[in-house]
């Protein structure tokens, strides 16, 4: 895999957010034609791995580009390679801790010279007293005072350099924030690398790659500055903008652009719905049945052909009248029964006319066969 830097070369702030562009030149070697992988640092660790493009814009006809891909990578950064108001602080921070460890162990002496003070022995029974030793008292005492006032010097001597070195180490630090974001700050440090695979033809040659990814920690501002003349009747208007940018790369030396377009939207065009122009029309009325479809009186020609095959009833039989009484004694006379058939009729059953049509569907089916008398 080749590993190249890559350098900054344009800048685009947003509203919020900005598109920076790199540039890095690639020598691909002779060799047989396929992917070739090339490892391009120098990127933030800010930048968004899904807004990450790149493609090649001078030399290697027939070179493109078929994939792109963000990788974190760590780096062991040397002495001589870090900025010196970053030793300084080191160094500040380093006194102050020494110092606060020496007021630490002379505020210890002091404590356990003040705590000295005499014993004396323990009396017996029936022992004359004892004189008070007062020369030892004053001996003690004066040791006691001298080494004290001695601590004191030395604990006040302590506490003035451990001020300056305080104030030296707020002092390298603001500088040291003041400073260029680009700056290596610590001594392993992460960056951003982009592996960028390229569909190489076998030529060799120099190939020039820009990678374009957006970053955040980035805006401006508007200023607006008027000059008057002497008269005070007329002037010039003149706007300026105000950039910030917090994302760890120094833009010294960087074309710079600005937009006050705002990366987090999206824009792409909406789809506008279609508008018809003309003359308004009346929509139809929903009808609530259809007709019947065509050929519906031919749909049970089968049942009727089959029906037409069967053999005719015999012939019914006459009976004589018959004559009787009621309970009530009155005279009634009875209608001539005959012998009837219970199968269906031989002959074709007429075909009906349709039913008006009910809502919402076809016509209503045939009527059912009349039934045999009782």
């Amino acid at each position: 895999m080749l590993t190249v830097a890559s350098e900054l070369r344009s800048v685009v702030v947003h509203a919020v957010g900005a598109v920076c562009v790199r540039n890095c030149e690639v020598d691909l070697p002779a060799g047989p034609p396929g992917p070739v992988r090339v490892r391009v640092t120098g990127f933030p660790l800010t930048a968004y791995g899904d807004w990450l493009r790149a493609r090649v814009v001078g030399g290697g006809a027939g070179v493109r580009v078929t994939d792109i891909r963000p990788v974190v990578d760590v780096e062991v950064v040397e002495e001589r390679d870090l900025p010196g108001v970053l030793l300084d602080l080191e160094a500040a921070e380093s006194r102050v801790r020494a110092l606060r460890a020496q007021s630490e162990r002379l505020a210890g002496e002091l404590a356990e010279i003040a705590g000295l003070e005499a014993v004396p022995p323990s009396v017996r029974r029936g022992d004359p007293p004892r004189p008070a030793p007062v020369t030892a008292l004053l001996e003690l005492a004066a040791f006691a005072d001298e080494r004290a006032q001695a601590l004191y010097e030395r604990i006040g001597a302590c506490d003035e350099r451990l001020r300056e070195a305080i104030r030296d180490t707020e002092v390298y630090r603001a500088r040291l924030n003041a400073a260029s974001g680009a700056q290596r700050t610590e001594r392993a440090q992460v960056f951003g690398t982009a592996v960028v695979t390229l569909e190489h033809t076998g030529e060799a040659g120099a190939v020039e790659l820009a990678v374009e990814y957006h970053v955040p920690g980035a805006r401006w501002a508007p200023m607006y500055q008027l000059r008057l003349d002497a008269a005070m009747t007329g002037g010039t208007l003149v706007m300026r903008a105000c950039v910030a940018q917090r994302t760890g790369e120094d833009w010294t030396g960087v074309r710079l652009g600005l937009s006050t377009a705002d990366l987090a939207r999206s824009t792409a065009l909406p789809e506008l719905k279609s508008l018809r122009l003309g003359r308004r029309q009346t929509a139809p009325a929903h009808a609530g049945w259809r007709e019947p479809p065509t050929g519906l009186a031919e749909l049970f020609a089968g049942y009727d052909a089959s029906r037409a095959r069967r053999p005719r009833p015999a012939a019914a039989k006459e009976s004589s009248e018959v004559r009787g009484t009621s309970a009530a004694g009155g005279a009634f006379a009875a209608e001539e029964v005959a012998d009837f058939d219970l199968s269906l009729p031989a002959a074709p059953m007429p075909v009906t006319s349709p039913a008006p049509p009910m809502a919402g569907g076809y016509g209503a089916p045939p009527p059912p066969p009349r039934p045999a008398p009782a």
